[in-house]
């Protein structure tokens, strides 16, 4: 049954890339939590902040929401 469950939840994820449903895509002004180990975490940017090490910047279309 567990191999079913992964087998139906890869098909999932696929769709959602096919379709541009990953984060990258986001355009919800919703706060998003993120791990403790992401990089991007709040935590963990600051700390490459602070080491001098760039920050990357959310890219915008430029397009009016």
């Amino acid at each position: 049954m567990f191999t079913l469950i992964r087998h139906w939840l890869a098909r999932y994820d696929a769709w959602c890339e096919r379709m541009g449903f990953v984060p990258e895509n986001r355009r919800c002004c919703a706060p998003v939590r993120y791990d403790e180990d992401d990089a991007r975490h709040p935590a963990q940017r600051a700390a490459r902040a602070s080491a001098g090490q760039p920050v990357k910047k959310k890219e915008t279309s430029g397009a009016a929401d």
